[in-house]
């Protein structure tokens, strides 16, 4: 084969090598911002979930104590059946949650080398997640005070069944409160450090 061929063979080899990288990357910048679309939509219809578990967790509460006022046992025992139910769907849906949520930050970091738009974009969602986080654990932290002001009222009058119950419902507040406390964190360290990868570059 002659030179001048064989450099003209190479030359269409290394450019089509080139063409089949830049294809291959914009796929992967194609299918991450899919993913995180795909994160996006699912952490919002988890957090959907988590609200509707939340007020129908209060409604049931709201209920149990309109019965145990009125006397009604029988509805006292359903009332309690259905507020475990509601507490196992909540447990379950945060879970979900964070699951999503990591899964939503990896995706985030696979296209941050690739999409300085779209992390600044991911930072104003952030903070937006961080604003709701911070509502949650503010009303987490009220609903703590109710049913310990509730506990006192039980212990004062001597209702034990109602105490038993009480405690279990703090305990479940303090569980509600720590999971959405950490959301928060993961959230303010992500803000972090998209924030520190903005400014790197």
């Amino acid at each position: 084969m002659k030179p001048l061929t064989t450099m003209a063979v190479a030359a269409v080899v290394l450019a089509l090598g080139y063409g089949a990288a830049d294809a291959q990357n914009g796929r992967q910048i194609k299918d991450d911002r899919r993913d995180v679309r795909q994160d996006r939509r699912e952490l919002n219809r988890d957090n959907r979930e988590v609200r509707q578990d939340r007020r129908e967790l209060a409604g049931d509460r709201q209920e149990l104590k309109e019965d145990v006022k009125a006397g009604r046992t029988g509805q006292v025992k359903q009332d309690r059946a259905e507020l475990r139910g509601d507490r196992r769907e909540l447990r379950e849906d945060v879970r979900d949650r964070r699951d999503d949520r990591r899964d939503l930050r990896q995706d985030r970091r696979d296209l941050k080398d690739r999409d300085i738009k779209r992390d600044k974009q991911d930072v104003r969602q952030d903070r937006r997640e961080l604003g709701r986080d911070s509502r949650e654990v503010r009303q987490d932290r009220r609903e703590l005070v109710g049913d310990r002001r509730e506990l006192n009222r039980d212990i004062q009058a001597g209702r034990t069944n109602e105490i038993r119950q009480d405690r279990r419902e703090l305990a479940g507040d303090r569980r509600e409160l720590r999971e959405d406390m950490s959301d928060r964190r993961d959230l303010r360290q992500d803000r972090r450090e998209l924030t520190r990868d903005e400014r790197s570059r």
